[in-house]
């Protein structure tokens, strides 16, 4: 049905940067071609067929202006700013979170707890050795009152730290706490039909249809691009999510019965899903859109984004998919994760006949 998809997507243009020069690659396409000319300081290697820019702040404004309306900018290189971290940290440490290519959530995470362990170890006056660490751990439970979460994020940076960086062992005694056996809040198909029903715009409706639809992270949905979704298989390749993993998922039919108007009104130019100023969406925006709509469908189950994507495991496990094949779609990396979905399932708990339902009530 969408196999005009093509007609959506524009040219790809992809910039790199070489010797403080801006490398501009692209098939033959006279519109780029003008558009490039009437940049100044542009030069050309008819050999290799590339075109050349200054590398500044002009360049690229003028690059954008000229061309964002006629083609995909892909920039090859890193152009946001490096990942905020904590200032006591050693550069070191950054250097070597950096190497292990974390992503930039966790460098931010291992930097705020290393920072709090480092200023406690300081304030103690003491060596690093496994009194001191239970000793910091004992001071995140009973002075700081932290979480189990914040206390398990604590022990991954610690383990970073003392393993990783300095080649060492962590304490033999367990420092996590106990695991918390929390059942995933899950919406039936009919709450999540009036739930979608209840958006009006394309873009939202589209957003949280594909995230229930294929099972998607939040992460998974923002970052997906046009070119992922394989409209000759009836698939969509999820790159690089949890765990540097690529995975493939469903396209359901229903999404290209919305993909086709959506794609017709908004023109994504690189992402599926573009904020007002290009780039991808904001995961914020689609946490306030489902918000939104739990408020206006009256679901008052704890219900988040997340709630979908356990939906869409549960509700196929009641229709009976197999759970190894669930397992896949999600991406799990050991099936225990995925048996969580046996616990909230219908189809186990209501196919058992209560032994109270053989009493004769009066």
């Amino acid at each position: 049905m969408l196999s005009r998809l093509e007609e959506n997507m524009l040219p790809v243009v992809t910039i790199n940067q070489s010797d403080g020069k801006l490398v501009i690659s692209f098939r033959y396409d006279k519109n780029i071609i003008a558009a490039i000319k009437n940049i100044p300081g542009r030069s050309y290697h008819a050999e290799t067929k590339t075109w050349f820019l200054p590398q500044n702040e002009r360049s690229i404004k003028l690059l954008k202006s000229g061309l964002s309306s006629i083609a995909n900018l892909i920039f090859l290189y890193e152009t946001s700013p490096p990942v905020k971290v904590e200032p006591e940290l050693p550069e070191e440490i950054i250097d070597h979170l950096r190497r292990k290519r974390y992503s930039a959530n966790t460098i931010r995470n291992y930097s705020h707890h290393l920072s709090l362990f480092f200023k406690f170890m300081e304030n103690k006056h003491s060596e690093l050795n496994d009194d001191l660490i239970f000793s910091y751990i004992n001071f995140l439970i009973y002075h700081k009152k932290a979480s189990p979460s914040y206390q398990n994020m604590a022990v991954n940076a610690l383990k970073f730290y003392i393993v990783s960086v300095l080649g060492s062992a962590m304490p033999p005694l367990s420092l996590r706490p106990k695991t918390e056996k929390r059942l995933p809040t899950v919406l039936s198909e009919k709450e999540i039909r009036n739930l979608l029903k209840t958006i009006v715009n394309k873009k939202h409706h589209l957003i949280l249809s594909l995230i229930y639809s294929a099972g998607l992270r939040i992460s998974e949905a923002v970052n997906l691009k046009i070119q992922d979704i394989d409209l000759h298989r009836n698939l969509i390749i999820i790159r690089q999510s949890k765990g540097k993993k690529d995975r493939v998922v469903l396209l359901a039919q229903n999404i290209l019965l919305l993909l086709k108007p959506y794609l017709a009104e908004y023109r994504p130019k690189l992402f599926l899903f573009e904020g007002q100023k290009g780039g991808s969406y904001s995961p914020k925006s689609i946490q306030n859109i489902f918000k939104k709509a739990c408020l206006t469908a009256k679901i008052t189950k704890p219900a988040t984004v997340h709630t979908l994507r356990h939906s869409f495991a549960t509700h196929l496990l009641e229709k009976g998919t197999d759970l190894r094949i669930i397992q896949e779609l999600l991406g799990h990396a050991s099936s225990k994760t995925t048996e969580i979905y046996t616990h909230v399932s219908t189809k186990t708990i209501t196919a058992v006949r209560s032994p109270f339902d053989d009493f004769q009530l009066d």
